[in-house]
């Protein structure tokens, strides 16, 4: 295995541009173009904009016509037409930037179950056409320790401080994984506001803890207390702080205490992290959450009860991820009212999310020339349209996804400024059983972290073993 520390996980959904990029980041600005040619360019006319030149040849780039392809696992064979005047400004350009530095880059893509063999087979065997792949953590960690991957980190001409880089991508493997996109949010918890004023509460505290820097464990397990009650005097509890689902809350409460379940020694190898206090006040501390607040699951209930149960009404919080508020999302059809924060940490007023953005990544056997040319062609192909740099501007595909304003400015921006990525999710096999810590957690079970732990120690080590030779 290659010695080198791979910080995290991040993941970009590649290329597909919505008009909402961040400032500076255009071609056209970093190739020094006058404020006039700017201004014409932001009405769609690019001709006056100044190349952008080979440093190697002090002349505009020329590619001689390479065809790249970048390839994933969603888009099929062909280029869907524009569906909005952000996509046909985008279109615009990129045809632009194909006729001016003479290369031409489309987006593929096969199945998501032979996505990893076919991105394997293709690497290992070698071919003469110019690919970019997109994977995600099937192939991140096994491609890399093969040497499948080209390190992109010296190719010449490119600006890896530019905003549009996705830094929790480009600090997956660093110099061989990259994405130039906008970190995708994930865990979050959301909150039942209804409830809340119900129980004495401003309907928007959570949003009130967060902004004013005081959202911390210890924060949001005193609201669940407080909202976990026999609310009728008949003995028994009939309202829960939490409908939570276990899987979604481990890493969010190993991130929050600066640990991990598996660490990176100083030869590159991946080791256990269990004899870490802050791993088991972790458990300890997500354990709490289930045991004492969690509503229970009823008999004959499916195992994804508590989705329901805060739908309807049950619990005051709920935590998943950032999808249920899509515009697809199971919250659209919630009768309450609601909203949603980030993840608190231990300390007060460091609320984040987790990030597990796909990544690019270039074949290794590639002549040094062609990954030059290619990642020098996709740092073009993704650079924001002249005229959509409004850093403000990605707020506006939210915004009606939630009830209120504060989940986006406020709670959005949060998870984009703090996404932190995670190892365990790239370890092969680790990544589909290390879950299972935290199975005894629900009410009833009286099982410490520490026998959780030693439960599926020489299982997970199996795993990382084999990642190791």
């Amino acid at each position: 295995m290659k010695k080198i520390a791979i910080v995290a996980a991040s993941a970009v959904l590649a290329l597909a541009l919505t008009g909402c990029n961040k400032a500076g980041g255009s071609s056209a600005k970093k190739g020094g173009s006058s404020k006039a040619a700017l201004e014409a360019a932001a009405n769609g006319d690019y001709s006056k904009l100044k190349v952008q030149k080979d440093p190697a040849t002090k002349k505009a780039y020329d590619f001689g016509g390479l065809e790249v392809v970048v390839f994933d696992w969603w888009s099929g064979t062909e280029t869907p037409a524009p569906a909005n005047k952000a996509q046909e400004d985008q279109l615009a350009y990129r045809t632009y930037l194909e006729e001016t530095y003479n290369f031409k880059c489309v987006q593929r893509g096969d199945g998501w179950s032979e996505h990893p063999t076919e991105v394997a087979n293709y690497c290992i065997t070698g071919a003469d056409d110019a690919r970019i792949f997109i994977i995600d953590g099937r192939s991140a960690i096994p491609g890399y320790t093969q040497g499948l991957w080209a390190d992109v980190s010296k190719v010449p001409g490119i600006d890896w401080t530019d905003k549009k880089w996705n830094k929790a991508v480009n600090n997956v493997i660093p110099g061989y994984t990259f994405a130039a996109s906008d970190p995708e949010p994930r865990a979050c918890i959301y909150f039942n506001k209804r409830i809340l004023k119900e129980n004495g509460y401003d309907p928007d505290e959570p949003y009130n803890l967060q902004r004013d820097g005081k959202w911390s464990w210890a924060t949001f397990e005193e609201m669940l207390a407080n909202l976990t009650k026999d609310t009728d005097n008949d003995g028994v509890i009939d309202q829960y702080g939490l409908a939570g689902f276990n899987s979604e809350t481990l890493i969010p409460a190993l991130l929050g205490n600066g640990t991990s379940l598996v660490t990176v020694d100083s030869n590159g190898k991946y080791q256990l992290n269990f004899d870490d206090p802050k791993l088991i006040e972790s458990l300890n501390f997500a354990r709490d959450l289930f045991s004492k607040y969690q509503i229970p699951q009823g008999e004959g209930a499916n195992w994804d009860y508590f989705k329901s149960d805060f739908m309807n009404g049950k619990a005051a919080f709920y935590d998943n991820q950032q999808y249920d508020s899509n515009a697809n999302g199971m919250l659209q059809d919630m009768k309450d009212d609601w909203g949603m924060v980030c993840w608190p940490s231990k300390e007060p007023g460091k609320a984040f999310t987790t990030n597990t953005d796909n990544m690019n990544v270039i074949p290794a056997f590639y002549s040094q020339d062609k990954i030059n040319k290619i990642m020098k062609i996709y740092d073009l192909w993704t650079d924001p349209v002249p005229g959509y740099d409004d850093p403000e501007a990605w707020k506006e595909s939210y915004y009606t996804n939630f009830r209120d304003s504060r989940a986006v400015d406020e709670t959005m921006q949060m998870m984009r400024d703090n996404n932190i990525g995670f190892i365990e999710w790239l370890l092969p096999n680790f990544n589909n059983n290390y879950s299972r810590i935290s199975w005894d957690w629900y009410a009833g079970t009286q099982v410490a972290p520490q026998q959780s732990l030693e439960g599926i120690r020489n299982e997970l080590q199996s795993y990382l073993d084999d990642i190791n030779k």
